[in-house]
């Protein structure tokens, strides 16, 4: 199975679970492009004895004897990170190709029609194409993807299971930080440049009118995490970073923003919070998954670049519990409301969970895939 990324990796989590309580008997290799993706996987699934490692750059020669070495009897490949060498090796050996959790984004998929004719190729060596929505199926078809291959079996982030209750989640945090949030806390996750100058403006305004309010701030990438925890300093803010929170150790005075700097924790930060902003979307990068926080009853605000996520987001509107705004002061409104009106807060934070609920089922469906795929093929083999 290889997943790009962290995103890629979260989402795969309980359909690798899933497949290593169904197939005991099989050797199951978790692949990554990025180290961060691999630090996630070899995190989250380390107690399910499979073997990690990262993808062999595309070059023929090294993926032909990574295939041969290897001899999969299925490649599970999460979302759309697509080498055409290996796609191809894997196809001349017979190995199997089931795409799951697949989508085309509105930035990829002008590139990929260009390119129809070379895409067309790389894609056709794919068996089965688990797509996310009719509407990734829709494109899948205009690139020469033939029906056939195609199902729309829904997005596998619905199906994220909680390993441990809100209140759980909390409790455990609380200790380990050895500090407790105040009952106003907002939670600004995946954040990327020019997101995190606008969240502490606005955190400046809200602060004025609650005074007991923290922020939590989460940037996308760990590289800016240094760069982020100073520019909160610099705006005169008492800071901490999460990495420096021992347990059982308490933060030292008063805590106004607690910068997360660590990889695959923002989940479960989530369970401190009342409310959430997910970054990405006030930029034109295309928004991150508000999912983890609606799953933990948080209603969820976000840009208007939700490119990368419109399905979702969509969905999080309709149900009450999601909220587009279009920039600083309209972020600042509905922040505000919440903070102002806990109850309502909570109900909308209500619809954006059960949203989450009635969305279920990829994870289901995608497993009967691939399921197809290991009984029919005539390289079946328990190792």
């Amino acid at each position: 199975m290889h997943a790009l990324s962290v995103g890629e990796v979260l989402s795969a989590i309980p359909l690798i679970r899933s497949l290593r309580q169904e197939l005991p008997e099989f050797d199951i290799f978790v692949s990554t492009t990025t180290e961060s993706g691999q630090q996630i996987a070899r995190q989250k699934l380390d107690s399910l004895n499979c073997y990690f490692l990262y993808l062999p750059l595309d070059l023929y020669w090294v993926v032909h004897r990574f295939v041969k070495l290897i001899d999969a009897t299925l490649f599970v490949l999460v979302e759309t990170d697509l080498w055409p060498n290996i796609l191809w090796c894997l196809a001349k050996q017979g190995t199997p190709i089931v795409l799951v959790n697949g989508r085309l984004s509105d930035r990829s998929f002008p590139r990929y029609r260009r390119l129809r004719r070379f895409f067309g190729r790389v894609l056709s060596h794919i068996n089965t194409f688990c797509m996310q929505s009719q509407e990734d199926a829709r494109r899948l078809r205009m690139l020469g993807i033939e029906g056939a291959k195609i199902q729309v079996t829904g997005n596998l982030k619905f199906d994220q299971p909680l390993r441990k209750t809100v209140s759980q989640e909390r409790n455990q945090l609380v200790s380990e930080l050895g500090w407790t949030p105040p009952s106003l806390t907002w939670i600004a996750g995946s954040t990327h440049p020019g997101e995190e100058a606008i969240i502490l403006r606005t955190y400046g305004r809200l602060r004025q009118r609650f005074t007991d309010l923290c922020l939590i701030l989460a940037p996308r990438n760990q590289e800016r995490f240094t760069e982020v925890f100073q520019l909160a300093e610099k705006a005169g803010w008492q800071t901490e970073r999460r990495s420096q929170l021992l347990a059982g150790k308490p933060a030292a005075g008063r805590m106004d923003v607690l910068i997360l700097d660590t990889i695959g924790e923002l989940a479960r930060f989530y369970s401190l919070g009342k409310c959430a902003f997910l970054g990405g979307s006030l930029v034109p990068f295309g928004g991150h998954n508000p999912l983890e926080a609606a799953q933990r009853g948080l209603p969820v605000v976000f840009g208007p670049h939700m490119e990368n996520f419109r399905e979702i987001a969509a969905i999080l509107e309709k149900s009450g519990g999601g909220f587009q705004v279009a920039d600083e002061n309209k972020l600042f409104e509905q922040v505000e409301a919440w903070l102002a009106a806990p109850e309502r807060c909570q109900e909308q934070g209500k619809k954006a969970q059960e949203a989450i609920l009635i969305h279920q089922g990829a994870l289901a469906r995608s497993l009967e895939v691939i399921r197809s795929k290991l009984g029919a093929g005539s390289k079946l083999k328990g190792k």
